[in-house]
């Protein structure tokens, strides 16, 4: 079973921009019989970890947040939450099943959200990735790869990742088979689409992801915010033939002025 416990993260010194503010208040109001831990350098010790100590030192907080949410999960069990989650209704309903997790679209893990009873083996095994791994290169570049693309690596070496809805998956089938992960749909835990920004919110929903994007530069996310406020007025068709005939570098120029 999975225990009551929301696990997120916040490694700078900041305060929580409004967006964020908004979005954890749902998890007070919608889970209030959850414990809430912080993950952050007074929790977690940097120096036990190469990969997320030097994420963390060349201020690239969401890599070094990759390895420490599945650190709290596999050793705590409970939910890991993106702090831009918006919680629409209780997980209570799926605590009985080993984990939940669903995807972001495209086949694809959503890791802003996932939960796991404590030692999870597939949790495991996305930890692994990080086993004498250092973020920085040897030429001093980045080790960029994102967190759903190491999940789905790791986890496609000992087991087939199926999408499926969680009526046609018993408790009892989802404990026995290993040789599986089951993702949930779309809707269930990521009903915002990151490209269009557009929310399809149904009966389904417990989550929507707003892709807040805190800890890139406002400069790097402008044209995403704009073209998605673009397409909540227009349209995705309308915008995206407007991108296609004027080409996007130059609507990259025209915003930038």
């Amino acid at each position: 079973m999975i225990p009551k416990i929301i696990h997120f993260c916040w490694l700078s010194n900041d305060e929580f921009p409004p967006v964020i503010k908004k979005c954890m208040n749902t998890w007070k109001e919608i889970l209030p019989d959850y414990e809430f831990m912080l993950w952050n350098t007074e929790t977690f010790k940097l120096e036990d970890n190469i990969w997320a100590k030097q994420a963390f030192d060349s201020k690239k907080y969401a890599f070094a947040a990759d390895y420490i949410r599945l650190y709290a999960v596999y050793n705590y069990g409970g939910i890991y939450l993106d702090t831009d989650i918006e919680v629409i209704k209780s997980f209570n309903d799926l605590l009985e099943r080993p984990y939940i997790i669903g995807t972001e679209g495209l086949g694809i893990i959503e890791a802003g959200i996932f939960g796991a009873e404590k030692k999870c083996l597939w949790v495991k095994q996305c930890l692994d990735y990080y086993t004498g791994k250092t973020f920085i290169n040897k030429d001093g570049t980045y080790n960029t790869l994102t967190l759903p693309r190491i999940m789905m690596a790791q986890i496609s070496k000992v087991r087939t990742i199926k999408e499926i809805h969680p009526n046609n998956l018993t408790v009892s089938e989802h404990k026995k088979d290993n040789s599986i992960l089951f993702m949930f749909p779309k809707d269930f835990f990521c009903a915002k689409d990151h490209g269009t920004g557009i929310i399809k919110k149904t009966d389904n929903t417990y989550s929507i992801h707003h892709f807040a994007m805190s800890w890139v530069p406002k400069k790097t996310t402008l044209f995403p915010n704009i073209k998605r406020k673009l397409i909540s007025i227009f349209g995705v068709r309308i915008i995206n033939g407007v991108i296609t005939v004027l080409g996007l570098s130059k609507l990259k120029t025209f915003f930038k002025k």
